[in-house]
Formats: C-alpha cells, sequence, structure tokens
C-alpha cells in the first residue's frame, strides 16, 4: 500500500530505506513471507529534476559521470535506465569475499525468473585461443517499478513512503542500535521512533549507502559507525574501445559465435600471470568508407608487412576483411584511495554534504589490458584470425589524454562486506558490524567486482539476505 505519513505505533519489523532493485527485491520477498515491511523512496514514481538534484557531488581523480547522471533517484532507481545485461560473478571473482561461490549460486535460478532470463549462461566454453575462454552475457532487462509497483501499491504487507528523504540515522547511547531514523517526508521533517524488533536495511545505492553511513556517523555523539572502513574500497568497471582487430568478418565473428559471447581469460591464464578479470569484445565498423581503410591498410603493411601484404591483395577477389573496435570491460582491485567521502563545503537542500567521490584508474587495470591484448595478438597471429591494434593509453597506463570516460555506472565497495576485523563494513550476513539492527544491500557491500555487470549478483544478496532474516 501506499502511505503518506508514519504511524510510530504501528511501525513494520523491516525498514528499507531505498526503492532500486536491491530495495524493492527485498521488499517483495519479505512481504510475500508474510512480513511488515516500510519502504521509503526518497524519490517518487517518476523522475524529479529539484529531487534529483539532492545526488550533485564532486569526481577528483579520473574523468568520471556528474554523481547526478550516474544515478536515479525515484523509484525503481538504476533499473529505470540500466541496460539489462546481467551474469553471475566467475567463482575467482569471489576468492576474497566471507560467501562461497555455491552459496551464492543457490539463488540464480530464482534470480533469472526475478529478472526474467531464459537462458542458461555460459561460463568458460572453449575458444579457438589457448588463454581464452567463452563467457555470455544474458539480457534480463526489466524496470522493477513498472514490474513490481502493483504488487506493492495492492500489498497488505508492504507500506510504501514516496518522496522522502531519510537523513541520518540515531543510535542508542551504547551505540550499539538504531533507534530513531531522521528524515524529510513531503517537505516536513520528522523522526520516526524504531521499536525493540525493528530492522534497518540500507538500500540506497552504491554510492549513497555510504554517505548515509557517513553522515550518520558524524551527526552521533557518541562511537556510533566509528572504527569502520565506511566509503572506502570504491571501485567501478572500467570499460570503453581500447584497439581494433583487422581480419576476415568470417573468422573473426567464429571466435565469437554469438553475439552475447565475450573472451574471458582461462583461469590458468588469470592465475598464471596474476592480472585482474575482464572480458573483450568486438564491434565491427561496417560503414568505414574507403579513406579510413587506406588509413588503416597502410599503418597495417607498416606493423605486420605480410599480412598487410595479403588484404591488399585479397581486396581484388572480395574477400571480406574488417576494422573492429575491440571492446573491454574489466575488474578494478579494491584499494583504499579510491572512497567515498563527505565534502566540507557542498551541501544539498538539508544541509547534509554532497559526495566527494575519489576515482582513479590504477596500474593493475593497465598492466592486465597490455598483458591481455598482448596474448591476443599474438594468439591471433598463431591461429590466423588477424591482427590486433593496442591503443597507446595501455602503454602510457593513463587515459587523461583521451576524451571519452572509461566507466561504466557500476558502483560497487564502500561498504564493503568481510568477517576480518578492521576490514569490512558489514559482516557475510550484511548486518553493520557492532550494530545490531542494521543492515546494507546492493553492490556497495562486493568486496571484488569481477568484470559483469553488478545487478545480477544484487537481486542473488538480497534474497540470500531475506533467507537468512526469516530463518
Amino acid at each position: 500500500m501506499i502511505i503518506k505519513k508514519i504511524n510510530n505505533q504501528q511501525l513494520p519489523e523491516f525498514i528499507i530505506i531505498g526503492g532500486g532493485p536491491a530495495g524493492i527485491t527485498t521488499a517483495i520477498q519479505l512481504g510475500r513471507k508474510n512480513k511488515s515491511v516500510l519502504l521509503i523512496e526518497a524519490g517518487d514514481t517518476e523522475f524529479d529534476e529539484e529531487i534529483q538534484s539532492y545526488y550533485k557531488g564532486k569526481v577528483t581523480g579520473d574523468r568520471y559521470y556528474p554523481l547526478d547522471v550516474t544515478r536515479l533517484r525515484y523509484l525503481g532507481g538504476s533499473s529505470n535506465h540500466w541496460g539489462g545485461n546481467c551474469a553471475p560473478l566467475d567463482k575467482s571473482d569471489l576468492d576474497q569475499w566471507p560467501i562461497n561461490y555455491e552459496e551464492l549460486k543457490n539463488f540464480e535460478k530464482e534470480t533469472k525468473d526475478i529478472l526474467e532470463i531464459k537462458n542458461d549462461f555460459i561460463k568458460y566454453d572453449k575458444s579457438i585461443f589457448d588463454s581464452f575462454r567463452l563467457s555470455s552475457i544474458e539480457d534480463g532487462y526489466i524496470n522493477f517499478r513498472e514490474k513490481y509497483f502493483d504488487e506493492i501499491k495492492n500489498s497488505k504487507n508492504i507500506s510504501l513512503l514516496l518522496k522522502t528523504s531519510v537523513l541520518y540515522l540515531e543510535p542508542n547511547t551504547e551505540s550499539n542500535k538504531v533507534i530513531y531514523i531522521h528524515i524529510n517526508s513531503q517537505n516536513k521533517f520528522e523522526k520516526i521512533n524504531l521499536n525493540k524488533n525493528s530492522k534497518v536495511l540500507i538500500a540506497c545505492g552504491g554510492i549513497e549507502n555510504s554517505r548515509l553511513l557517513l553522515w550518520s556517523k558524524e551527526m552521533a555523539k557518541n562511537k556510533f559507525l566509528k572504527g569502520l572502513p565506511i566509503g572506502k574500497y570504491w571501485m567501478e568497471h572500467p570499460s570503453g574501445e581500447i584497439g581494433h582487430l583487422i581480419g576476415e568478418k568470417e573468422k573473426v565473428e567464429k571466435v565469437f559465435k554469438k553475439k552475447n559471447y565475450f573472451l574471458v581469460p582461462s583461469e590458468n591464464f588469470l592465475k598464471s600471470e596474476k592480472i585482474n578479470n575482464i572480458r573483450f569484445s568486438v564491434q565491427f565498423w561496417e560503414k568505414t568508407d574507403q579513406e579510413n581503410y587506406k588509413h588503416f591498410i597502410k599503418d597495417l603493411i607498416c606493423l605486420a608487412p605480410m599480412y598487410g601484404k595479403k588484404i591488399v591483395e585479397s581486396l581484388s577477389n572480395q574477400v571480406v576483411h574488417c576494422v573492429s573496435a575491440i571492446k573491454f570491460s574489466i575488474e578494478q582491485k579494491p584499494n583504499v584511495d579510491n572512497s567515498i567521502n563527505l565534502s566540507k563545503n557542498e551541501f544539498d537542500k538539508y544541509k547534509i554534504p554532497q559526495v566527494n567521490l575519489k576515482w582513479k584508474i590504477k596500474e593493475d587495470v593497465f598492466r592486465t589490458l597490455k598483458t591481455g591484448l598482448e596474448r591476443l595478438g599474438e594468439e591471433s597471429i598463431e591461429k590466423d584470425i588477424g591482427r590486433v591494434g593496442i591503443d597507446k593509453y595501455v602503454y602510457e597506463q593513463t587515459f587523461k589524454n583521451s576524451d571519452d570516460i572509461f566507466a561504466n555506472h557500476h558502483h560497487m565497495g564502500g561498504t564493503i562486506m568481510s568477517n576480518k576485523e578492521n576490514v569490512g563494513v558489514v559482516d557475510e550476513n550484511l548486518k553493520v558490524k557492532n550494530i545490531s539492527n542494521l543492515y546494507v544491500i546492493g553492490s556497495s557491500v562486493f568486496p571484488t567486482g569481477g568484470h559483469f555487470n553488478p545487478t545480477f549478483t544484487i537481486v542473488q544478496l538480497s534474497l540470500r539476505l531475506v533467507r537468512h532474516l526469516t530463518t
């Protein structure tokens, strides 16, 4: 049901802050299990420019998207503008997680049902290359707002409070439990009084989760949230075009088999070279004009005389050669310097500090690109597929001379999961350490990010949390 105000006398057992994929999935599953839920969403059911402006912030480091563009502040969250690409993380991606691959895989079928994915995922299928395998991404495009709004509206167990910003959380005097949630609802400041059994679940997104916790820590007059690495180890998936492949189109197409297949490092290549997980694909430049072909062939003849000669001679026999862009998406290793911080001089309408995101693509990314592309080039020659050209940024180890943004709108880390002392913000069950009734959901809990889009794993973790909270 949709409500206009809070009834502190009949407060539900679960209060979920944020109505994106994580928050909606969790609310729906708890509601279906006959649990009472309050879902608080800062935005409305449609985009509102003023509400969206609360996401403004500053980025220092590498070029990145404006923070009020890379995320959305209304019901459905990122699912209102995502591309729908889905895949579970690889087994090796979870090496630093406190939960194992099989535990997450238990929720794969249910997650596929939620995201309406029909096909099975391909993992490490044999490819023509020795050092690379094939993995697939499937289309799971659903808009969580559109899919679940009617169920939420008609639910007896879920109460939806729209246009309500959570300002900060207030703890008890022992600083081990949240007892109040300070909000602004419909332009009115209020305080939600939690009962002794209330559990608070933060699902505001991969940037805002950290912001809310950081501000709550600053507002507290005791040890609440002190000592936790909130905002640290923030990650993205650096991505973009990083080179080109010249070869016979038919041969190149056979490498990938299908359009949704990608080349990924074999497990042996990944471990022996100690590189980040990464995926490569190609995009054909079908309409390259004659002058551009001359340019590429000239460069190719300089770099690979015999192969360039072969292409020139084959043009008269109408063998179709292609120039294709090599695209990548890569894991970014967690680094404490990449972090979400609170601004000292920029504030939103409610006097809450805006975010200052520090983000830089480090050496591990460029070393992986160099190692991966050079190996791809070597094996493309061995298998007579074509020739690989690598962009200068790989060797310069910086994208600062490019006008492009090498990122993916994938916000991970900041409240990472770990059972190790002084490392994580949440434990394996996503409970904030030392706080008895506070949990965090979403990609901000990822200790590492792999290279696949995070939504599939977000839904898996949400389902796992529901099981933990209800058993």
